[in-house]
């Protein structure tokens, strides 16, 4: 499979995220597939550098000088025969496209057209076109003939995020585009369900982070280290007794924990996943509740560790009740009702921790704290156990 991406005169090779939206589209066309790519371009003008991603293509690029109408650019493809093989995709290289569409698209018979709104206009706004080389001489004919996938029509299930995220296919052209291209993107890139501080106090601080970061050479495998280092510090912090100071770094550890996952999902960066992914996310947090229960065990005995080693427990078999569920249902247990959304957002997770337990420590409590938390822990386990069930049950 192939694809041939143009830019027309006058046009500049815009960036978002980090690197051209030539490049973004490159690393994406591979990833559905595609095996070579033709890049047309305007006389006198030079292909950017396309070494933003720190890994080797695999694709075969080739480039031509040619001047493609930006009124009519379907008019090229009867010049494109002695190019190409079939079946081609092709496309603007200012296009910001979500990976959704393009697999939706590629589902259907060439010739057609991924098209916005419901694709019944006789002159529709199209983004792509699927076609194989009997299409050629066509020219801009060929839209006579094609189908038409609306942008509406793609599934808007997204499995990485957990959640119904609308699809886009955005035409770059000028700064306001850009700018809607990175909320496109950013919010793109964010998991849901969040709770109600991740909503409103860390994402936005990890959008900016984000942002700032995104057109530097930092990695995500970089913000991952500083923030497992965060974390294990906060964990240091509690056991000596520096408590606030501790609240702090593990509320900084979990913003670049953030930031890390959607650092790489725009830059187009695979990070390790599977046990080890879960176990460094699991460690460091309940690291915190134990070395704080060490700190408080001299003054109130074994009560201490014992909240601790309960509060673990409980996020343990959370996990794993969420995790068989997600394997049985192929969503999370966070998805299946507005219950389940609405409960997400109070429910035990260690943002939540975190502020109860700053609550406790302005006040002066810190044992009381731990003990709140165990409490909400276990509340939060019964919690999600009964809501599996029932919908074990009944769906």
């Amino acid at each position: 499979m192939q694809a041939v991406l143009f830019k027309c005169p006058g046009q500049e090779w815009h960036w978002l995220g980090g690197m051209t939206l030539l490049e973004r589209n490159l690393w994406l066309l591979e990833a559905t597939g595609v095996d070579s790519a033709l890049i047309l371009h305007p006389p006198g003008d030079t292909l950017p550098s396309l070494t933003a991603l720190p890994r080797k293509s695999r694709l075969e690029l080739y480039g031509a000088a040619v001047e493609v109408a930006a009124t009519d650019p379907l008019a090229i493809l009867p010049a494109l025969r002695f190019e190409l093989r079939q079946p081609f995709l092709f496309l603007e290289a200012n296009l910001l496209v979500d990976p959704r569409a393009l697999e939706t698209l590629l589902w259907q018979n060439p010739p057609c057209f991924l098209v916005l709104g419901n694709g019944a206009d006789p002159a529709p706004v199209w983004r792509v076109g699927w076609f194989k080389a009997e299409h050629w001489p066509l020219g801009n004919k060929v839209l006579q003939r094609a189908n038409r996938v609306s942008l509406t029509a793609v599934p808007p299930y997204h499995a990485e995020l957990h959640a119904e995220v609308p699809p886009y296919c955005e035409k770059i052209s000028n700064e306001k585009d850009l700018d809607r291209g990175w909320q496109l993107l950013i919010d793109r890139v964010a998991k849901r369900p969040a709770d109600v501080i991740e909503q409103y106090v860390t994402l936005p601080l990890e959008n900016w982070l984000v942002r700032k970061l995104c057109d530097t050479r930092v990695t995500p495998h970089l913000v991952a280290l500083l923030s497992l280092a965060g974390a294990l510090t906060a964990a240091s912090l509690f056991y000596q007794g520096w408590l606030f100071l501790a609240v702090f770094l593990a509320w900084t550890a979990i913003v670049l924990d953030g930031a890390t996952g959607k650092l790489a999902r725009i830059k187009l960066i695979t990070l390790p996943i599977g046990l080890l992914a879960h176990l460094v996310d699991f460690f460091p947090e309940n690291a915190w509740y134990l070395t704080l229960a060490g700190n408080l065990a001299p003054r109130h005995g074994p009560a201490a560790w014992h909240m601790g080693l309960a509060i673990a427990g409980c996020n343990l078999s959370d996990r794993v009740i969420d995790a068989l569920f997600a394997r049985l249902k192929g969503k999370t247990l966070d998805e299946m009702s507005l219950f389940d959304r609405r409960f997400r957002l109070v429910g035990g997770c260690r943002n939540v921790y975190l502020l109860i337990l700053c609550v406790g420590f302005l006040l002066g409590f810190p044992f009381c704290a731990l003990q709140a938390v165990w409490s909400w822990a276990g509340v939060t386990l019964l919690i999600h156990l009964g809501r599996a069930g029932y919908h074990r049950l009944h769906h």
